[in-house]
């Protein structure tokens, strides 16, 4: 997981959970809105600062708390992320993470939009 996890922080993130068809697991998705089912068994909350991961269909995720920051902006808060979900494997390698509303607006201060993406790093909390 970790090598899935460095791989997607050195891409652009990315933001989901605007009702689009692709929360769960790969094969059953079903539309990211609260209280869809996670990959890892969780309800998605958009209101919750969230993650996937690209990751292969036969890997299984379990929640993971990260800490993360927005790259290059001076003093950038550092929020806590639940690593919680998994992203189409399609996009390992090609596509960073997948970040909740919540997230994106605790990370910028900002009200997201479907199209926000930025690049984003570990912190220490």
């Amino acid at each position: 997981m970790e090598l899935l996890i460095t791989t997607a922080l050195s891409l652009t993130a990315t933001t989901y959970g605007w009702g689009e068809k692709m929360c769960g697991d790969i094969g059953r998705p079903r539309s990211c809105t609260d209280g869809a089912v996670t990959a890892s068994g969780q309800p998605f909350k958009p209101s919750i600062p969230s993650a996937a991961v690209p990751a292969p269909t036969n890997r299984r995720i379990q929640p993971t708390i990260l800490y993360l920051k927005l790259k290059g902006v001076p003093n950038a808060p550092c929020v806590q992320v639940v690593l919680n979900d998994k992203a189409n494997p399609r996009w390992i390698g090609q596509r960073g993470l997948d970040l909740s509303p919540a997230a994106v607006q605790a990370l910028t201060g900002k009200m997201p939009t479907p199209y926000w993406q930025g690049e984003v790093e570990e912190c220490n909390k």
